[in-house]
């Protein structure tokens, strides 16, 4: 009787996970017929600029990118939203694999995930994203490409827990607070990378060189590298992990985009702005 409720039990778990699965194929399905995103021809369409939206002033983008550029705002805040996650950890990174996740099936040929503010107070404060993204060469770009202004690049040698600064121009060192914020982060990655990455991307790389500032240009046949199960895993750990802050879960992301897309983790980024 009792392995009778038990192998009852185990099927009523496989209709229910089964019908979840379905629910999200038709959720993706439903935007994808639907394309309901600003700008022209976005399903399906060459290119498509995906914003991270807290609470910024995205109007920018309509005044600026429509009809010129597709684009979406994925929002993290405003559940109100047509394009909205209710994942509140891991900063820009619950925006860029919501999207991922409910558009896999009718992803864009180039994408450019960037934050939904104009100017990088903190890089390019006199620089404004429309104007960069309207220059960009989208078709000779390569397939993983850094959008970040720093000419500062971190060397991590992560199995020994030590860093250095790399610059590519002469600029200022970075303050030992700025430095142990890099370390922070390294420790995320290693715990990250064994609850996370190791079945689907392999062992701890030794290495990692990052630019950081999570803004990249990326075409589909790198996401296509894993299936949407592994999208939506590293949603779930963004929700659901409690070991690391909701900040230093979306560093993980930052830092390891790169791993996540194919790219070499002991190579120097691309820089869109280094090879227009």
């Amino acid at each position: 009787m009792q392995s009778f409720v038990a192998w009852q039990g185990a099927q009523i778990f496989c209709l229910l996970f089964q019908l979840c699965v379905a629910l999200v194929q038709a959720k993706a399905e439903t935007r994808c017929a639907k394309g309901s995103w600003w700008g022209p021809d976005a399903v399906g369409g060459d290119n498509l600029i995906i914003a991270a939206r807290y609470q910024e002033d995205v109007s920018w983008m309509a005044t600026h990118l429509q009809g010129i550029i597709p684009f979406v705002v994925y929002n993290t805040n405003d559940s109100t939203a047509t394009h909205y996650t209710d994942v509140h950890n891991g900063n820009e990174a619950a925006a860029y694999l919501q999207f991922i996740v409910d558009y896999y099936d009718c992803l864009p040929q180039y994408m450019a995930f960037i934050h939904a503010h104009r100017h990088d107070v903190k890089v390019a404060p006199d620089d404004d994203m429309d104007q960069d993204l309207r220059q960009i060469s989208w078709k000779s770009m390569p397939a993983f490409a850094s959008l970040n202004r720093s000419n500062l690049v971190w060397h991590f040698i992560l199995t020994q827990h030590r860093l250095r600064q790399v610059q590519r121009h002469q600029q200022p060192h970075e303050s030992q607070e700025q430095t142990e914020y890099h370390l922070q982060a390294a420790r995320a990655i290693r715990i990250a990378w064994e609850q996370l990455f190791q079945a689907e991307l392999g062992d701890l790389p030794d290495e990692l060189y990052i630019n950081g500032g999570g803004q990249f240009m990326l075409q589909r046949e790198r996401v296509m590298l894993h299936q949407r199960s592994f999208y939506q895993s590293c949603l779930e750990w963004l929700a659901n992990s409690t070991e690391l802050s909701p900040w230093d879960k979306g560093m993980v992301f930052e830092y390891t985009w790169k791993s996540v897309f194919g790219e070499e983790a002991g190579a120097l980024d691309h820089n869109v702005w280094g090879l227009r």
